[in-house]
């Protein structure tokens, strides 16, 4: 069975990708080649011609006009060369950046459940490794390339001036840099294998390690709690677990060149030999002695610096292979220009008997969920941390599917939805508010400032009570967000962010706003008033709250419980209290230690 990722196949993508662009990437390392080529043999040739002319005792003049056009040759080459040289870095990355934007493009369209998963995220991280070294992968395969098409055009030139030679001689060279070729490329495929594969979850680790110690979220705490020692030792760690694979890589070379040397000797000795013994049968002149010389020291070397760079492709191969399955494997097909059906004016979602275990793990996080949501409806999602209100969320908004039962949209399967279509339904005000390096007006709008909505970015600042702030600064809703981005741009509170991620669900106008545990900073008091706010906010929209506090029940239509992975109870605020049973318990806990707090602050 003819395999998908070969190595003519990735060779094939990695020159197509070369040449999609409109830099003439392809054009130019042709003119390269050539003029390197010219270069490289223009020197032997002219020592051969001037030995011959001068033995010969030819006219002077004839042999200085011969000296100049060589070198007239060789001016031409070397600037061609050198043009080509200079244009080249930069034409490779414009090529090297479409192939990043791929990556992008996957990473920010995969599945949600694949960014939770660590082995999804440890094949991104080698990956991305690779890609941000200039030998490796897609770079290093085409800069690969581009040398291997020059040393063909060598060995090609050498070839035919050394062709007179003796049989026997071409037969002995070639076995010699084969075997050096089957050393080199068992040594790089062990090298991959052992080394470069497993380093992996050690880069994650490392990047995330950097990204901890250099982003402000964490310095604050680094510093109150005095973490640095602490951090620094982590940080060693991993550094010394990637120095004992480097050092694995180094061992591993060091015997694969202490093979290759002895090989690379015999080569030399085969050559000189032959050559004096043939000048001492008077079978060459000194002029040809010269020209062997030099052409059979081309040959070698291209040819030697060809398996070198074969072998080199071999590997990066496998790198583009890794690059190219990974794509293919988790980038979903973006479907925004596709024609969506018609939205449902009035959408109702139905769980039926949904369960869902998350990959890797024996237990499962939802067991069994049936539930109604009617469009309209205002439903409290609550129970302990770990009880399964996110993975209910997670479900409903199709981040990820069901493992049993099947979630409904007004009677019709989700499973059977573009994810684009199901995105439309929700709007979200998330725990964890992210603020983008973007315009205030970009961070609601969430798109680009030629496609805002400016009226539409203003009324809802104003409906979340931003827009007195925002209006007073020097360049209103299209100040920067984020000071370390600019200067003159605005870093908002904690407050602040959730107002701004309430605009921000506002403008989407999407029927159904869940408020997913946005609270958990604030105190009892303050989390009531943002929940009766955003209850008004929200209008007719199905109004989704979650959260382990039970302040968001009372002006909610519907109360779902969970514990332990399972809907334990359902009904109203009133029907529960009645109830006396799990949620009961949890209101009156929760209740008696909010008074408790606000007699202690009395006393104060």
């Amino acid at each position: 069975m003819k395999e998908k990722y070969g190595f003519f196949s990735n060779l094939r993508y990695v020159i197509r990708g070369m040449n999609s662009g409109k830099e003439g990437l392809l054009g130019i390392q042709l003119l390269g080649t050539a003029a390197e080529t010219v270069s490289l043999f223009i020197i032997p040739m002219m020592v051969k011609f001037i030995i011959e002319s001068l033995t010969a005792g030819e006219d002077v003049n004839k042999t200085l006009i011969l000296i100049g056009i060589n070198s007239s040759v060789m001016l031409i080459a070397y600037l061609t060369a050198g043009y080509v040289e200079n244009n080249t870095p930069y034409k490779m990355k414009h090529a090297l950046i479409r192939f990043k934007r791929e990556l992008t493009e996957t990473m920010v369209s995969m599945e949600y459940s694949n960014m939770e998963n660590p082995k999804v995220l440890d094949e991104h991280e080698r990956i991305r490794n690779v890609m941000n070294v200039k030998t490796q992968g897609i770079e290093g395969m085409m800069d690969s390339t581009v040398k291997c098409g020059k040393l063909i055009a060598q060995m090609i030139m050498a070839g035919i001036l050394v062709s007179a030679l003796h049989s026997l001689l071409i037969v002995i060279l070639l076995g010699l840099l084969i075997l050096s070729f089957i050393v080199i490329d068992k040594t790089k495929l062990k090298d991959k294998k052992l080394v470069w594969d497993a380093l992996g979850p050690y880069w994650r680790k490392h990047f995330n390690m950097g990204y901890l110690t250099n982003h402000f979220t964490s310095a604050k705490e680094i510093r109150v709690y005095n973490m640095k020692d602490w951090i620094y030792k982590k940080y060693l760690g991993i550094n010394s677990d990637i120095l004992a694979k480097y050092r694995l890589s180094r061992n591993i070379w060091f015997m694969s060149y202490a093979l290759c040397m002895p090989i690379a000797l015999l080569e030399e000795i085969s050559l000189y030999a032959f050559l004096i013994w043939q000048l001492s049968r008077a079978k060459l002149t000194v002029a040809e002695f010269m020209l062997y010389v030099s052409a059979v020291h081309i040959f070698i070397k291209a040819l030697s610096d060809f398996i070198h760079e074969y072998t080199e492709i071999k590997k990066q191969s496998l790198e583009v292979k890794d690059f190219r399955a990974f794509i293919d494997r988790y980038r979903v097909k973006d479907t925004a220009k596709e024609e969506l059906s018609k939205m449902e004016e009035y959408p109702s979602f139905e769980f039926k008997d949904v369960s869902f275990c998350y990959e890797g793990q024996n237990k499962n996080a939802l067991e069994h969920v049936s539930i109604s949501i009617p469009y309209g409806e205002r439903l409290a999602v609550v129970g302990l941390n770990g009880a399964g209100k996110t993975t209910f969320i997670k479900m409903l908004t199709g981040f990820y599917k069901p493992a049993e039962g099947k979630i409904c949209l007004n009677g019709r399967d989700c499973a059977g939805m573009k994810r684009d279509e199901l995105y439309r339904y929700f709007s979200a005000v998330f725990q964890n508010v992210e603020e983008y390096p973007f315009t205030i007006a970009e961070n609601i709008s969430m798109k680009r400032t030629e496609d805002t909505d400016e009226n539409k970015v203003r009324d809802c600042l104003k409906r979340c009570d931003l827009w007195d702030k925002i209006s007073k600064l020097k360049y209103a809703d299209k100040t920067q967000v984020m000071k370390v981005i600019d200067k003159e741009g605005i870093d908002l509170s904690g407050g602040e962010k959730q107002k701004l991620s309430l605009a921000r669900a506002l403008y989407k106008d999407a029927p159904v706003i869940i408020l997913d545990e946005p609270t958990s900073a604030l105190d009892p008091l303050a989390e009531e008033k943002l929940y009766t706010s955003f209850n008004d906010l929200i209008g007719e929209r199905t109004g989704i709250f979650i959260s382990h506090r039970l302040s968001s029940t009372k002006f909610c239509d519907k109360v779902a419980m969970f514990e332990d992975a399972q809907l334990v109870e359902y009904g109203t605020h009133e029907e529960l209290m009645k109830k006396k049973g799990r949620y009961y318990e949890l209101y009156r806990t929760q209740a008696d230690l909010y008074r408790e707090e606000e007699n202690n602050d009395a006393e104060r």
